[in-house]
């Protein structure tokens, strides 16, 4: 059960296996993650009681049972309103052991910075680690990392250079990878509606699980210094390959770096890169494979430069302004310079 994964963890005797269930279950709804910060204050308040808190707990959950009570304790704090739940069962822990004085919860505070599109930022967690945040991306992290794992949650795109500590593990959880690593630089990318979040390691290893968002199944796949693993959301595929990884991380550098890519590849990082929605008119253009570095260049100066070594032209389309006060985003038109690919 939930109950006594979360238990096991907070006590200190959770296998790495059960950790990592335990992650997976509390990114997959706020409502979880609620459940588990609600069960996290109530063992954090009971640390200095005189006795063990899982005894003290088990005794609870054997007081209910002689009681005949149909539901379960975890099922009841997702029923009961919280500020009933907990109060009583602090009460609870506190009678069995016969303590009286006045308890306060302990509450985790997480942090999020956010990188806006068009910037980068640069920050240092609690434990020493350091991550450089991509345009476009947010991070959450805790004020403090306590108990036996350090665990973040990434939207978008980061670079990341671990403290070394074997004893309490690295996670970084997306919407769906969890990467784990104890001392190492990796960088990892999941965009909101990315069909190819990926993982690029550049020294020391790390562990990456996938979890299928169809059947729910769990993979996790060992990775090797230099090498990149490209997961399908769709089809579930795996790919690993070895090589140049620096074109994958020369982000945080300032940097656009391709290696013989296809130009649907580059366009895909180009929309993430800059904000923008890029459409390609026929499949030729997408053949076009280019070797190019870019630093600092607007998006016109760079399309600019990409087309005069290909025979394509583009066209903009500016944001518009919707009902709502918000804007759609510009629109990138590509499309081959032979009369028959232009757009209408």
């Amino acid at each position: 059960t939930i109950q006594t994964l979360i238990a096991g963890y907070l006590g200190g005797t959770a296998t790495e296996a059960e950790i990592r269930e335990l992650e997976l279950w509390v990114t997959e709804s706020d409502e979880n993650r609620k459940n588990y910060q609600q069960f996290k204050n109530i063992w954090e308040a009971s640390a200095d009681l005189p006795v063990s808190t899982e005894a003290a707990l088990q005794k609870v959950l054997k007081t209910i049972n002689r009681r005949q009570y149909r539901i379960s304790m975890w099922n009841f704090a997702q029923k009961a309103a919280a500020i009933l739940f907990i109060p009583l069962l602090i009460g609870m822990l506190w009678l069995t052991v016969g303590k009286n004085t006045e308890v306060k919860i302990a509450q985790v505070k997480y942090n999020e910075v956010v990188a806006a599109f068009g910037t980068f930022a640069r920050l240092e967690l609690p434990d020493g680690s350091k991550v450089w945040l991509n345009s476009g991306s947010s991070l959450k992290y805790p004020d403090k990392f306590t108990g036996n794992s350090r665990t973040v949650f990434l939207s978008g795109e980061a670079y990341f250079e671990v403290h070394s500590d074997h004893n309490s593990p690295f996670h970084v959880s997306t919407h769906t990878l969890t990467v784990t690593a104890t001392g190492t630089h990796f960088n990892v990318m999941e965009y909101k509606n990315t069909r190819f979040p990926s993982v690029t390691l550049l020294e020391g290893k790390v562990a990456v699980e996938q979890v299928n968002p169809k059947s729910k199944t769990k993979t996790t796949s060992y990775l090797k210094p230099d090498q990149y693993l490209k997961y399908d959301t769709l089809s579930g595929d795996i790919n690993i390959q070895t090589g140049d990884t620096y074109k994958h991380i020369a982000w945080k550098d300032g940097k656009l770096v391709f290696r013989n890519d296809l130009f649907s590849d580059i366009a895909n990082r180009i929309s993430l890169q800059y904000n923008v929605d890029i459409e390609i008119v026929g499949d030729q253009v997408k053949q076009y494979r280019y070797r190019a570095t870019f630093e600092n260049e607007s998006l016109s100066e760079l399309l600019k430069l990409l087309k005069l070594s290909s025979p394509f032209d583009y066209r903009e389309i500016s944001s518009m302004k919707l009902p709502d006060g918000s804007f759609t985003r510009k629109k990138i038109i590509i499309y081959s310079t032979e009369k028959q690919h232009q757009p209408i």
